[in-house]
């Protein structure tokens, strides 16, 4: 069975959420970030939320735990295959949502909660702040008011860009969150596997 070390808020809502909508079995493993288990830190030494075992195997990127579920645990629907019409935007978003967005609030969050009082507001966290609005508003275009970001149906690339405004307000960026990727979001949070992964402590 899989094992998913998880904390609220992280990576590993994307991974639950997939794992939640396939239908796919799974179990959850605390994964604190600033008081790691020996478990955890064993299974991931860079201490990065989150991390995931398959019986021999090992991963620490969400979004390639989520590429790793569907080839294993499919075929699903939430996958867009070559021959399908949108297969580019789908792989594009999948990415996206990860290293085009997420990534930037890694230091974001960081600087916020880590950083001395007097180093918060820096030139660097108003740039980081910018990219990502940049990149929401890019996003925000390319729905041109769709419900989903590719394929015209709900895929993983949705839960990849879709975990970016769901931690907007932790990583203090929702004054960025176009009204418009709001709207796509509050639409995918009404899925009951989204509402079944989000509440796993």
């Amino acid at each position: 069975m899989l094992k998913i070390y998880h904390a609220q808020g992280a990576r590993s809502l994307r991974v639950l959420w997939l794992c939640e909508e396939m239908g796919v079995p799974y179990e959850t493993a605390e994964a604190s970030f600033f008081k790691p288990s020996d478990e955890f830190k064993a299974v991931n030494p860079l201490r990065t939320v989150p991390a995931m075992t398959d019986g021999d195997v090992s991963m620490i990127e969400s979004v390639a735990m989520m590429i790793y579920i569907m080839a294993k645990y499919g075929p699903t629907d939430l996958d867009v295959k070559p021959h399908e019409e949108g297969y580019a935007d789908y792989l594009q978003f999948l990415m996206f949502g990860e290293a085009g967005m997420a990534a930037y609030g890694n230091p974001l969050v960081a600087t916020r909660y880590m950083a001395p009082d007097d180093q918060k507001a820096n030139w660097t966290v108003d740039y980081l702040k910018g990219a990502i609005a940049k990149r929401l508003a890019f996003t925000a275009e390319r729905l041109g008011g769709k419900p989903y970001v590719a394929a015209n149906r709900f895929t993983a690339a949705d839960i990849s860009v879709a975990y970016v405004i769901s931690v907007a307000k932790f990583a203090g960026i929702e004054d960025v969150v176009p009204p418009a990727m709001q709207t796509y979001y509050d639409n995918l949070a009404q899925r009951p596997a989204f509402q079944r992964a989000a509440a796993v402590k």
